[in-house]
């Protein structure tokens, strides 16, 4: 299995927030959140690598039917996955955005 294109689509699933990071909050005097990062990058690695056989197998048999059960946990962990991704994202925009005091 290769783990170049999951590591190129979580680095795609953050990058656009590193890069409003750095330019918004570059006037505060404040260290750069490499935890934050670190976890947003594990966090939708681990969605991708969830995702992956699932969709994998809907590609080659176009038929739902085709999905088992580990894929169908897989699915739904991912959505899991998914929603505590976005709410993290959704809590820290205001200070990717540059909000003054934002935690």
């Amino acid at each position: 299995m290769s783990y170049v294109a999951p590591l190129l689509i979580s680095a795609a699933l953050v990058a656009p927030f590193i890069g409003l990071q750095w330019a918004n909050r570059r006037e505060f005097q404040e260290d750069f959140p490499v935890v934050l990062f670190t976890f947003m990058t594990v966090h939708s690695l681990a969605i991708v690598f969830l995702l992956s056989p699932a969709l994998r197998c809907l590609r080659t048999e176009r038929n739902i039917k085709a999905l088992g059960i580990v894929h169908w946990a897989g699915l739904l962990l991912g959505a899991v996955l998914v929603y505590a991704y976005t709410a993290v994202v959704m809590d820290q925009l205001p200070c990717f955005l540059g909000v003054p005091n934002c935690d």
